[in-house]
């Protein structure tokens, strides 16, 4: 069985996936596993962006002056466009994966367009942030964190319901794969954001 784990950060991309062999037809099976393993990239880049969402959480709550608001700033807009790159990345995979089944290419279809809503919200949130990298004086600090605030909130809306929306089609495709439990989006991280995908593969 090939899996794909909830994370435990406020990462899009990568609810559960989860395949049971049995009563499958082999190239079903196949492509179901091939369509898992594309997902399944999401592994080592999400786990690396919580870490450094972490630091800079850590960071933020330590800042002291303007330099360092900006400078805690800068590392949060350097991490979600690292992120942004290689969502776009698996968009281009997902895109490029074989699938004869027409089903399946449905699924994958709709699990790309949503990956690609998750791009393009994490780009706002890392353009709201800007605007606090490039204040100059103290005195346009409040006006730009209330300006990024208001952007940033749009963003992570828009993030919520493509994780529900993600949640539907992946449940959608566990049952047509031969599914194990539905997932909700609550399950993932404490604040009910998705989490970090871990892989398990068995023979």
């Amino acid at each position: 069985m090939l899996q794909i784990r909830p994370r435990t950060s406020m990462v899009p991309v990568g609810i559960a996936i989860a395949f049971t062999l049995a009563g499958c037809g082999e190239s079903k099976v196949t492509q179901c596993n091939r369509l898992a393993e594309v997902v399944n990239q999401t592994q080592g880049f999400m786990q690396e962006f919580e870490t450094e969402i972490q630091s800079f959480s850590n960071n933020a709550a330590s800042v002291q002056n303007l330099d360092d608001i900006k400078t805690a700033a800068g590392q949060y807009t350097s991490a979600v466009d690292k992120v942004v790159v290689n969502l776009d990345g698996l968009v281009t995979d997902l895109e490029e994966t074989d699938l004869s089944d027409e089903t399946l290419v449905q699924f994958r279809d709709q699990y790309a367009t949503v990956v690609q809503g998750f791009s393009e919200a994490l780009q706002q949130a890392s353009g709201a942030m800007e605007l606090v990298v490039n204040v100059e004086s103290d005195d346009e600090l409040p006006a730009s964190i209330e300006a990024s605030q208001q952007e940033t909130v749009q963003a992570v809306n828009q993030i919520e319901e493509l994780s529900q929306t993600e949640s539907e089609i992946i449940n959608e495709v566990n049952t047509y794969c031969g599914a194990a439990t539905p997932v909700d989006p609550a399950e993932g991280g404490a604040d009910g954001t998705p989490s970090a995908p871990t892989t398990e593969s068995a023979e």
